[in-house]
């Protein structure tokens, strides 16, 4: 009986690993709140055998594997061949969420604009705490100090901007851009420090091992060229000789070029200091698509640019002709803001849409990657409805174009994983932030 029992045992073995590789598994989660998943679903037919995290018993994980060199390596994965597919759900109603938005916008407002980092924290605190992925929720962790810090640094490089433009010295508005410019790694650092190195899942905080210095030798040198640059040409467009008009074109020309690679530093900066836990993240992105899309993001913002001047342009014709109004320079400068404002709304969905795939569908570790499936089409349409909304009902529809939008945004990224959550969340600490060494 003994070596019957060995014989059983052995042919168990051998078998069980074949049998698992049947296909890949799209398996979700059905309900938010509580770790439970539905039994795993092989795409493409087959079967899978039944294990712990498909047929949703708790799985407790080893502290740690034997031969394991990182935490990430610790970490039990799936079966070779099974993938766990899990979608993020937003399951916030827009009633609620404009009552919250309504007030934060009265708090701003009664204090002349020094609560609106609360404000903002606030809402988007809301928007998290009904975000859930793998029966956890997001939320922020701590309150928004760095967030005060990171919009007055802001206030001030803006306004010491707009000042130095707004005065007579050319010199001086060529000066502040450059030291705006220069300034600006110390903001973007702020920022990645409030979000998303406040990010937490199921209590669980998001590691972010970027600092100040590494910010710098990434997107500094890039932006200090295009600082100069944009002084350079600032500087030489007060005169009016033929061939510095040449060189500002050029050297404007140059700053438009260059600002796709600044993006593409810092989107792989942002993301591969990332981490889930024991799970560092790495962006395997390059250059190339960041060209593409600033020249997919040129040719529509063209488009849409000469389609808007065309209709206000014959708007204003009619409005002149049929009505005795005589426009002056201050209505013509109403009419170019609008031009700007209108195509604007309709370019950064297009660029938001594109810089979702471009940033998510790169991102990634051995263990777990992410995938974005957002329609680009469809969701500019949407976001040029609730501009038009927004403008009608001059301002009151926001808080319903600002849920509608971050549905879109959440419910089309999903998480690939080669590990169970359950597993991810018991190898991840709830009180420490954790020290993710595993790629």
């Amino acid at each position: 009986m003994q070596y019957i029992a060995r014989l059983v045992g052995g042919l168990r073995a051998h078998v069980m690993p074949l049998s698992s590789r049947a296909g890949v598994v799209d398996a979700v989660d059905t309900e938010p709140g509580p770790d439970t998943f539905t039994r795993a679903r092989p795409i493409g037919g087959g079967s899978v055998a039944p294990s712990a995290w498909s047929t949703g018993r708790a799985t407790v994980p080893p502290a740690v594997r034997p031969g394991a060199k990182s935490a990430a390596d610790a970490l039990p994965r799936l079966p070779s061949g099974v993938v766990h597919t899990v979608p993020v759900r937003f399951e916030g109603q827009a009633r609620e969420y404009a009552w919250l938005w309504w007030r934060c916008a009265a708090l701003v407002l009664l204090t002349a604009g020094l609560a609106l980092p609360c404000a903002r924290a606030m809402t988007r605190r809301w928007l998290l705490r009904h975000t859930w992925v793998a029966g956890h929720s997001l939320d922020l962790a701590a309150p928004a100090r760095t967030a005060c810090l990171r919009d007055l640094l802001g206030a001030g490089l803006l306004a010491g901007v707009v000042g130095a433009l707004a005065g007579e010295s050319t010199w001086a508005a060529a000066a502040a851009i450059a030291l705006a410019f220069a300034a600006a790694p110390v903001w973007l650092h702020l920022r990645l420090a409030d979000d998303p190195g406040r990010l937490t899942w199921g209590g669980r905080r998001l590691v972010f091992k970027g600092t100040l210095g590494a910010l710098y030798r990434a997107v500094g040198p890039a932006l200090a060229g295009l600082g100069l640059l944009s002084a350079g040409a600032l500087a030489l467009a007060s005169t009016q000789a033929r061939v510095v008009w040449l060189i500002w074109g050029s050297l404007a020309a140059v700053t438009l070029a260059g600002l796709p690679a600044v993006w593409a530093r810092w989107v792989a900066y942002r993301q591969q200091h990332l981490a889930l836990g024991p799970l560092a993240l790495t962006w395997r992105g390059g250059h190339t698509a960041f060209w593409s899309l600033g020249l997919r993001v040129l040719t529509w913002g063209t488009l849409v640019s000469a389609v808007v001047a065309g209709v206000l342009s014959m708007g204003w014709a009619l409005l002149v002709t049929w009505t005795p109004w005589q426009p002056g320079p201050a209505a013509h400068r109403m009419l170019v803001g609008a031009w700007l404002a209108l195509s604007a709304a309709l370019v950064w969905p297009f660029l938001q849409a594109r810089l979702h795939h471009l940033a998510w569908n790169h991102t990634g570790c051995r263990h777990l990657r992410f995938r974005s499936t957002l329609a680009v089409g469809p969701y500019v349409r949407r976001c040029a409805r609730h501009t038009l909304l927004t403008v009608l009902s001059l301002g009151l529809y926001r808080p319903w174009a600002s849920v509608d939008a971050w549905r879109l945004r959440t419910e089309a990224l999903a998480v690939r994983s080669r590990v169970d959550p359950r597993v991810l969340a018991a190898h991840w600490s709830p009180d420490a932030r954790g020290t993710a060494d595993g790629r």
